[in-house]
C-alpha cells in the first residue's frame, strides 16, 4: 500500500466544483466528519477533523457557493451537531443527513434520526426526492436554481415546500411530483 499525494495540477479548485454540480442542477454538500473524543458508536477511534476551525470553515463553504452540509447523528455528538445546526442556518445552508447505507446486510434503521434535534434532517431528504425529480423534468426547478418559480422564498420555506412536494408524489408514478409542483408554484 502506498499513497502519493496528488499535485495542485491534478486537484480541481472547489470552487469550480461547487460551481459545476450548481450549473447541473446538484446539490453540492461538504460533508462534516466531527471531531471524536469518544466514538458515539464505538466503533472509530480519537480523531481531530475541523471542529477546531469550524466557524471559519463554515462562512468559507457559504462564501463559495455550497448551498448544504451533510453529517451523520449516528457518528456526531448532539454538542457537535446543535454547534453545526447553529451554523448552517446563520450561513443559510441546507442540512442533510449523511446517514447512508452501504451494505444489503446493513439495517435501515437509525433511530437518531428521530430525535427531537434531527427531524428536520427527514424533511429535507424528502425535499431532496422532490428537488431530483423536478430539476430533471425542469432544470429551473431545482431547489437552488435562481430561475426556480420559488426561489424568493426563505431556504426553510423552499426545503418545508419540496418537502411537502415529494411527500405527496405517488410513490409508484414520482412523476405526479410534476403535477403537484405545477400547481403549487402557481
Amino acid at each position: 500500500n502506498f499513497f502519493i499525494q496528488p499535485s495542485i495540477e491534478e486537484t480541481v479548485d472547489v470552487r469550480e466544483v461547487v460551481k459545476f454540480g450548481l450549473s447541473i442542477g446538484g446539490i453540492p454538500a461538504y460533508a462534516y466528519l466531527g471531531d471524536i473524543t469518544e466514538s458515539v458508536t464505538g466503533d472509530k477511534k480519537a480523531e481531530e477533523f475541523e471542529d477546531a476551525y469550524l466557524d471559519e470553515l463554515v462562512a468559507f463553504l457559504a462564501e463559495i457557493g455550497f448551498p448544504a452540509i451533510t453529517y451523520m447523528p449516528p457518528r456526531n455528538t448532539k454538542a457537535q451537531m446543535e454547534r453545526l445546526q447553529q451554523l448552517c442556518q446563520k450561513h443559510n445552508l441546507m442540512e442533510i443527513s449523511g446517514v447512508d447505507i452501504n451494505s444489503s446486510r446493513q439495517s435501515f434503521n437509525c433511530p437518531e434520526l428521530l430525535e427531537p434535534e434531527a427531524l428536520h434532517l427527514v424533511d429535507s431528504a424528502w425535499a431532496l426526492v422532490a428537488h431530483e425529480k423536478l430539476v430533471n423534468h425542469n432544470p429551473d426547478w431545482g431547489l437552488f436554481s435562481p430561475a426556480s418559480p420559488v426561489a424568493n422564498l426563505p431556504l426553510k420555506g423552499r426545503i418545508e415546500l419540496y418537502s411537502n412536494l415529494g411527500r405527496k408524489m405517488d410513490p409508484f408514478n414520482p412523476k405526479t411530483v410534476v403535477e403537484l409542483a405545477q400547481k403549487a408554484f402557481g
